[in-house]
């Protein structure tokens, strides 16, 4: 069949276009996980989630998969676009100077190295709220999210999560609005940062760690403005520090906001007739010396701070097994107390909590086990013992016969001089006697 120049030019124009398609489809569909060997040089990236629901990271370099496995480097500042609609779940960032997040979508970092996200410079998350509300998590072994220098928000949530720290910043934590930042640790510190840590303009910072919540070496620890507030949760009360530490300065609340201190599962126990003295702990006296300066509730309602200035429970309001107590001083103005370490001016607030408290409510019963003398012709005791008993449960008095077969002795129970009976605290001595008749 004879073709002319103009049908071959045709056919030969549409056999390009086709292989042009196919083979930009094929690119599209082939597009390569992102690892840190591609360096993306600090071009504006941007995050979308596909029809298919992966999630791709576009730059001027091209188009990459983002998924478990995907880990990201750029040698210069860079700026992210979460504009993706499913959360993206990969490995480590390292950023050599600023790193900056935008948009709405969610990122979540999880790497089995010491770092989860590092930046060289500074971390700027969703400042400004034309920039979205976005949520990026780090989780890392050793420190979830490092920064050389400062962090910046002004809204969206950013946390970390690690051994070590959860939280590392080389200068200062700044984030503004509703900003969350949290950062927690398994064995060491929550927040770290060696100047000030703020929270400004209903901002909120929580930092959790065995060894303190949050610390600052140089500076301070301060919340300014109605609805802001940091929180420093401690699970270990016995450390050394503070659940909010600032190694050279102090703790400070103005114009409403709130410094928070949590001690989870402290190691003393509320009891009805010894007053604990938290400021007995060295990491509760940092922030607080006298416990005579601030007011004392409890969830449920139980203590009270007695003439001694230490915490009872009251129990008149029953005996539950753990308490949530709340300590908190607020001043109207500013308060120089000489007394206390924290500032606080115009309504600022310090608060200590003590969560998952356990208590102590007991009352002693004392059993005695009685056998009868042929000799003299009475009942003399063969032992003795106390049992503390919660108050409020139930004393079976079968539960403690003497097992005499035990001891080489043969013979019966006469009689026990009471019944079962639910112990309540009366102020007289609780005895329950047993009477046996006993041959050895």
């Amino acid at each position: 069949m004879n073709m002319t120049k103009k049908t071959i030019g045709y056919l030969f124009f549409v056999m390009i276009a086709f292989l042009l398609v196919f083979t930009g489809g094929q690119k599209a569909f082939a597009a390569s996980v992102l690892t840190a060997d591609t360096d993306l040089k600090g071009y504006d990236a941007t995050i979308t989630t596909k029809a298919d629901g992966t999630n791709v990271l576009t730059t001027k370099k091209g188009e990459y998969l983002l998924d478990e496995t995907a880990t990201l480097y750029s040698s210069r500042t860079i700026t992210i676009n979460l504009n993706n609609t499913k959360p993206v779940n990969m490995g480590a960032i390292n950023v050599k100077s600023t790193l900056e997040f935008r948009g709405n979508g969610e990122l979540n970092v999880t790497t089995t190295e010491d770092t989860g996200i590092s930046v060289g410079m500074h971390l700027r998350a969703f400042k400004m709220s034309k920039y979205g509300k976005g949520h990026v998590t780090a989780t890392a072994a050793g420190t979830g999210l490092f920064v050389h220098n400062e962090i910046q928000m002004d809204g969206g949530t950013v946390e970390g999560f690690g051994a070590n720290y959860g939280i590392y910043s080389e200068n200062d934590i700044k984030p503004y609005h509703d900003a969350v930042l949290k950062g927690t640790s398994s064995e060491g510190i929550g927040i770290y940062a060696y100047r000030d840590i703020y929270a400004w303009k209903g901002a909120t910072v929580i930092g959790e760690g065995k060894v303190a919540g949050a610390r600052s070496i140089i500076a301070h620890i301060q919340a300014e403005d109605a609805g802001s507030s940091i929180t420093g949760i401690s699970t270990d009360i016995n450390s050394p520090y503070s659940a909010l530490h600032a190694d050279k300065q102090m703790l400070r609340a103005y114009s409403g906001a709130v410094v928070r201190e949590e001690y989870k599962k402290p190691t003393f126990e509320i009891t009805d007739d010894i007053p604990v003295f938290v400021t007995d702990f060295t990491s509760v006296a940092r922030n607080m010396k006298d416990m005579k300066n601030y007011t004392w509730v409890s969830e449920p309602d139980n203590v009270f701070l007695d003439a001694q200035g230490g915490l009872l429970g009251d129990l008149s309001k029953g005996t539950p097994k753990e308490l949530k107590i709340i300590g908190s001083r607020q001043e109207s103005k500013l308060c120089l107390n000489k007394n206390e370490v924290s500032q606080l001016k115009t309504n600022g607030k310090h608060e200590v909590i003590f969560s998952e408290t356990p208590t102590r409510f007991v009352v002693p019963v004392t059993v005695k086990h009685w056998i009868y003398d042929t000799n003299i012709k009475e009942y003399v005791v063969y032992q003795e013992s106390v049992h503390d008993m919660e108050i409020g449960s139930e004393f079976k008095v079968n539960d403690y016969i003497f097992d005499f077969s035990s001891v080489g002795g043969e013979g019966q129970l006469e009689k026990i001089d009471h019944s079962d009976f639910i112990v309540e605290k009366t102020g007289k001595d609780l005895v329950v006697n047993y009477y046996y008749d006993v041959e050895f």
